[in-house]
């Protein structure tokens, strides 16, 4: 499993990249004789012309009309791209401040509301950036993940982990209006400045559902509360008159495993959601201009390579050529290989060389971190279905109906066998006890053990001599390490300024290796048993990751090299003409 909260990838841009999909043309998504739920005409898109044709990752898209602002991953910095309109000319904005991320424009258009990152205080301050140029100003001394201006320019909205806060636009008088039941995001205050709608993320659930409440913290409720896909709903932005709410929504197509986010019309007057895109493509991160007429969304293409590091050429070499897929596990032999297709998310198995594929899993199901049983003829996985906990699943090698490993309530991850393979340890997250815990499944016995001391631990990792357990702080800096003989954790490793990522052992059980993600330059660094240092073993140079279902992956082929999904996707940004009756 990998690292957590602010230390991974925008959300928006995971959802996004997470639920798009490609099957050939871009078709429009309601029919143009569709109609509203009161029987009048529909919402719906008349045209979609391509704006952006630079390749780099996007997510925080703005628009004014006249100038299109999105948030780029060119390299290892974000940087903010201003597209004038309508020659589509592109420049970067230029800021002192490196790394930002455009979350706001003002009603005047004459700064964006940005986050940056302090490297002193290690939080994501809110700054103002002058437009076309100037020198940043910082909102008083707030900081967060998301935040957003009123309509009049007044009032700023942001969040802070799952508290909604509501200041000046100085940043002065902050206060909290509401605490969500998870992780608050993508705020926005309807063109009246009287209501808020945003995101709530809930991780142990594995949902994303909508949410309003009123500028003075009355009223708090979830949108959409008998819509079948109200748990897979997100990041919405309302046009300039109000009249409709866009949102984005990700979804399984019907009869097959693939999945889409598409964007969706809301209008407080039907109060019925209705499509503007249906696929093939994604879309996601709408903006809204004066108009009426036009949207500005990100497109995508999602496609992806695993490659493995070359030390002795120095070079990134293709596991298996043509592979589009993440979460990789070779069985002990080496001779065959499971993995999860990308994008549609499905677990598949194969010889090493990539030939005999066969799909295990469809549907809405959506599949991580794999394990082949050590004799081969099981696999363990995590199944990831819209609205439920992560639950780990066991399926027949050879194809069949997959079983739950343990019928509990909560969620379930990150399964190791034991040498043997007559247990399963894995990591747990109780709704109805203290959390985070790390257990192990007998199946001679059926019995269930916590491993003692181990609440408050995730990502489990059995040694392969069976005589320890590495696990990690919910932070991702701390690795802990568990003695069977002595029964006792201690402090293995403390990362003051890197993360522990994806960690596995070495064949003799002497050495932990981990992904380090957030140290300086990315590295494979390792930490001995019994020592307290990590060294760094390799480090491949800069490459575009692929941020999968749980964060950025790495693994170790048989060979002993590393492996890693490099990410092949394109987006960029599109124009939606529209028809909102």
């Amino acid at each position: 499993m990998s690292t957590k909260h602010e230390r991974e990838p925008d959300l928006r841009m995971r959802l996004f990249l997470a639920g798009a999909v490609i099957f050939g043309m871009i078709v429009l998504g309601s029919t143009r004789q569709g109609r509203g739920a009161g029987n009048g005409p529909a919402p719906r898109v008349t045209a979609i012309t391509q704006i952006t044709h630079d390749g780099f990752r996007k997510t925080n898209l703005l628009a004014d009309g006249s100038q299109l602002y999105v948030t780029e991953v060119p390299a290892a910095d974000r940087v903010i791209a201003r597209v004038t309109l309508p020659g589509s000319d592109r420049s970067v904005v230029e800021s002192p401040l490196a790394n930002l991320q455009a979350l706001d424009l003002s009603p005047d258009h004459s700064k964006l509301l940005v986050s940056w990152k302090s490297k002193t205080s290690g939080e994501n301050e809110f700054w103002t950036l002058p437009m076309p140029a100037g020198i940043p100003q910082r909102v008083g001394d707030l900081s967060g993940r998301d935040a957003t201006w009123s309509a009049d320019g007044k009032r700023l909205a942001f969040a802070k982990g799952s508290t909604l806060y509501l200041s000046t636009a100085e940043g002065s008088e902050a206060h909290s209006i509401y605490k969500a039941g998870g992780s608050i995001f993508a705020i926005r205050f309807s063109p009246d400045g009287q209501r808020i709608r945003f995101t709530v993320s809930n991780a142990e659930a594995n949902t994303v559902t909508l949410w309003e409440v009123g500028r003075d913290g009355s009223h708090p409720h979830a949108l959409l509360r008998d819509w079948p896909l109200k748990t897979s709903a997100c990041c919405g932005n309302w046009t300039a008159d109000g009249r409709y709410y866009i949102f984005q929504v990700t979804q399984t197509i019907p009869n097959t495993s693939a999945v889409v986010t598409s964007l969706w019309a809301l209008s407080d007057s039907t109060g019925a959601p209705v499509p503007l895109t249906q696929g093939p493509m994604s879309f996601g991160n709408a903006a809204a201009v004066q108009d009426g007429k036009n949207i500005w969304a990100i497109g995508v293409r999602p496609n992806v390579d695993v490659v493995k590091w070359e030390a002795h050429k120095k070079k990134f070499a293709p596991v298996i050529p043509g592979l589009s897929a993440t979460d990789l596990d070779f069985s002990k032999d080496g001779k065959w290989v499971t993995y999860v297709a990308v994008p549609e998310g499905s677990l598949w198995k194969a010889k090493a060389d990539g030939s005999k594929p066969l799909q295990l899993t469809s549907g809405a199901e959506r599949s991580a971190l794999p394990r082949w049983s050590p004799d081969g003829n099981q696999i363990a996985y995590v199944s990831l279905k819209p609205g439920e906990s992560w639950k780990l699943y066991l399926i027949p090698s050879e194809g069949g109906t997959p079983e739950p490993v343990v019928q509990e309530a909560g969620s379930q991850i990150d399964a190791n066998w034991s040498a043997d393979g007559t247990k399963l340890m894995y990591g747990d997250f109780a709704r109805d006890e203290a959390g985070l815990s790390i257990r192990i499944l007998d199946f001679k016995t059926h019995h269930i053990e916590k491993v003692a001391g181990s609440d408050g631990f995730f990502s489990p990792r059995w040694s392969p001599d069976g005589r320890h357990i590495a696990a990690l702080s919910p932070d991702s800096t701390t690795l802990m390490i568990f003695d069977f003989e002595t029964q006792k954790w201690s402090t293995w490793l403390k990362e003051s300024a890197g993360s522990v990522s994806y960690p596995v052992w070495s064949p003799d059980s002497k050495y932990l290796y981990f992904d380090d993600l957030v140290n300086g330059v990315e590295a494979i660094r390792r930490v001995k048993v019994g020592g307290c240092d990590a060294e760094t073993v390799v480090q491949p140079g800069t490459m575009e990751r692929y941020p999968g279902a749980l964060g950025i992956w790495s693994g170790r082929a048989p060979d002993g090299s590393w492996m890693f999904v490099r990410d092949r996707s394109t987006q960029e940004v599109y124009q939606l003409s529209l028809e909102l009756p």
